[in-house]
């Protein structure tokens, strides 16, 4: 084949480390892999900065090879010309490069040693410009004159395709990773903004009990979560802005797991040290769309969110000083945004927006590079303080690749430095960029180590919080960039239809009135406030949401079941009178409650309306009543809330009145006189009528 006579051509000094070539074992042999052969990336050197500009100095990588392995297999590398643009870079993620720059010789997989990841290990030395008498087998950045020493024109991103060959040429696997080359270090590095969530998805459980709604971490999240908090705790000098989910920190905190309370820990210890090393963002309880929260109607949930999420926090980070305390003043807004960003950001207490590109209009100035310049929203008729994009392509390396994590992370910094690299002539240099993954994302360790271990150090890139990303750090219009900018649509970002927000609402004055009605268990309140939160996430779909909201009021009305008014037929053997009602309980709480009475043909003397106190098994409340009539007279009751919001209990019950009026027996008295008046005066009518016809009968 001619590519592996070019191959042959080209002397090269490859340094093997390690021993022999480590595949995966199977748990059987009919489970061993049998397809075709894959290259796994297992580490490789992040960047490349020579101790002076022009000397030799070493990359490694180290891959895995999986399934069926030739035994004649050869391992070969080529290394192509630096790539002049981001959109080149990422034509490379999916097409194979072009332009080769020069390529090593193939070495036989056999006769390979292993690195120190158990895979296979190839170091080369890298030299920007290679002296005639020099070692034929670096790799000369300057071939085909493409760069010159001292010159800053040999930095940047070169791609590396790493291929298992068959004996006959054929390339069997292969992957594409990237040497980043730094002729020295750069006064001005690349800003990264790195937000990390600590979270795990949120998941509603519409049966079982009220205490187990919400379901637990998973033992395979709190180790990940475990590893993460782990590695930025170690790896200080990289500065992070951490979104702790508070609902999450809150099941790992009541966890027994040894992993779920080493990220709590964790998570405490990335507190501490002020806002000039890592900082925490305050979070809601679960992760909202704060413009579908504020367009729907129901600006009071936000407040709920930020109020539900800071009484968690609380209890982890109570005993710090405010500058360790969660950040208020900045949201990241991972879903649509519309124009009611503006109030939910009021509601929020929070001043700076992080917000997807997408949702806003393009931008017109210096469209062929990357900008991340904080700028002002401008959203309807109000406006964001301070806003900057989440840069789509670099939070999507965090979950694009699972099955090679190492890959993903070395393609996001092969990125971040495309980027630094694509306008050396900068007028202001001073750039940024924010990558965010999801709020549930899940960290896999390899991914973490790599990134940390690339961004530790970088002669690139910087990292900066959120908090020093708008301070300034990066500039508002800097290169020209724009200083204003505006929503794409204004209708985008609607989640809560008209019934969803009626049922929250409905929701919220419920869960309001049993918080005022409640004595003595904070813990029942709670869990109710946090079910009716959780069914707000926005990780959850709309049937998930309006679910949750249901299961809600089934666990109230559960709760409220124990709580009954008994309607007995009471009798009264007077017109007015007190009469008991009685109120039973078999809640575990006790309640604060009022009583309205309402009938048409009693009266309430001493009103109709009265507080009740529930804390007894019976509890009985006399009630003075005045019959207007006799017999069964309907007493219609509505137990509620204090403050009315709240229905406990209603019903009717009967009172039976026996008892006869004074006017009744005057009224009775008086129709009977009348009647005998009428019936003596008839009779004496009649007997005169009776005479009458008797005398005119009589003989002459």
């Amino acid at each position: 084949m001619l590519l592996r006579r070019v191959r042959s051509a080209i002397a090269v000094a490859v340094a093997i480390g390690g021993s022999g070539l480590a595949v995966a074992p199977s748990p059987t042999p009919a489970a061993a892999s049998v397809g075709s052969p894959t290259l796994t990336l297992l580490s490789q050197t992040p960047s490349v900065t020579p101790a002076s500009p022009g000397d030799p100095a070493p990359f490694t990588i180290e891959v895995e090879v999986n399934g069926s392995v030739p035994s004649d297999a050869e391992l070969g590398l080529t290394f192509y010309q630096k790539l002049g643009t981001r959109s080149a870079f990422e034509q490379t993620l999916t097409s194979p490069p072009t332009d080769v720059l020069q390529a090593l010789a193939p070495t036989p997989v056999a006769g390979m040693k292993a690195g120190h990841r158990g895979g296979l290990q190839s170091t080369t030395t890298i030299v920007p410009d290679t002296p005639e008498a020099s070692d034929s087998g670096s790799i000369d950045l300057s071939a085909r004159h493409a760069c010159v020493v001292g010159s800053g024109r040999c930095s940047g991103v070169y791609p590396v395709v790493v291929q298992l060959l068959a004996s006959n040429g054929s390339v069997a696997a292969h992957l594409t990773t990237y040497l980043i080359y730094a002729e020295e270090r750069s006064t001005n590095p690349l800003v990264f903004s790195w937000v990390v969530p600590f979270g795990a998805p949120v998941d509603i459980r519409t049966r079982g009990s009220l205490a187990d709604a919400l379901a637990p971490v998973s033992a395979s999240r709190a180790k990940d979560l475990s590893f993460l908090g782990r590695a930025l705790v170690q790896n200080a000098g990289v500065k992070v802005s951490v979104a702790a989910s508070p609902v999450t920190v809150q099941q790992l905190a009541v966890s027994a797991s040894v992993d779920a309370r080493a990220v709590v820990g964790a998570i405490g210890s990335l507190a501490t040290g002020g806002p000039a090393t890592h900082e925490l963002i305050a979070q809601p309880y679960v992760p909202v769309n704060l413009a579908s929260l504020a367009s729907a109607g129901v600006s009071a949930e936000i407040q709920g969110q930020m109020q539900g999420g800071q009484r968690i926090m609380e209890q982890l980070l109570g005993g710090l000083p405010d500058a360790d305390q969660p950040s208020k003043t900045t949201w990241v807004a991972t879903g649509p945004v519309n124009p009611s960003i503006v109030s939910g950001l009021h509601t929020a207490k929070a001043i700076d927006l992080v917000l997807p590109e997408a949702d806003l209009e393009p931008a017109t100035e210096l469209d062929d590079a990357t900008w991340s310049q904080p700028f002002t929203l401008l959203a309807g008729k109000g406006q964001v303080g301070k806003a900057a994009v989440i840069d789509a392509q670099l939070s999507s390396y965090f979950t694009d690749d699972p099955r090679d994590p190492v890959l993903a992370a070395n393609q996001l910094l092969a990125d971040l430095a495309q980027i630094h690299y694509e306008l050396p002539g900068a007028s202001d240099p001073t750039r940024g960029v924010i990558a965010v993954p999801p709020s549930d994302w899940d960290p896999d360790p390899a991914f973490v180590s790599a990134l940390l271990a690339g961004l530790n150090g970088n002669p690139i890139v910087t990292t900066a919080t959120l908090t020093q990303y708008f301070s300034g750090l990066v500039p508002v219009g800097g290169n020209q960039a724009a200083t204003t900018r505006r929503l794409a649509a204004a209708g985008s970002g609607q989640q809560f239809t008209n019934d969803q927000a009626v049922a929250i609402v409905a929701a919220r004055n419920d869960i309001d009135g049993f918080t005022k009605a409640v004595q003595g268990d904070a813990t029942l309140v709670a869990q109710l406030e946090e079910l009716l939160l959780a069914s707000e996430s926005s990780e959850l779909k709309p049937a998930a949401q309006r679910a949750g909201v249901a299961t809600f009021q089934r666990h109230l009305a559960a709760e409220l079941s124990g709580i009954q008014v008994l309607t007995s037929t009471v009798t009264l053997t007077a017109r007015t009178a007190s009469i008991p009602i009685t109120i039973v309980s078999s809640a575990s709480y006790h309640l604060q409650a009022k009583l309205i009475l309402r009938s048409a043909k009693l009266e309430f003397p001493a009103g109709s309306t009265r507080r009740v106190s529930i804390d007894h098994p019976t509890n009985t409340t006399e009630v003075e009543v005045k019959a207007l009539t006799s017999g069964d007279l309907p007493l219609a009751f509505t137990l509620t809330s204090p403050d009315g919001a709240l229905i406990i209990a209603h019903g009717t019950l009967t009172v039976r009145s026996t008892a006869t009026s004074i006017v009744g027996i005057v009224l009775t008295l008086v129709a009977a006189l009348v009647l005998v008046a009428w019936w003596v005066r008839t009779w004496r009518k009649s007997r005169r009528l009776r005479r009458a016809r008797s005398t005119r009968g009589a003989p002459a």
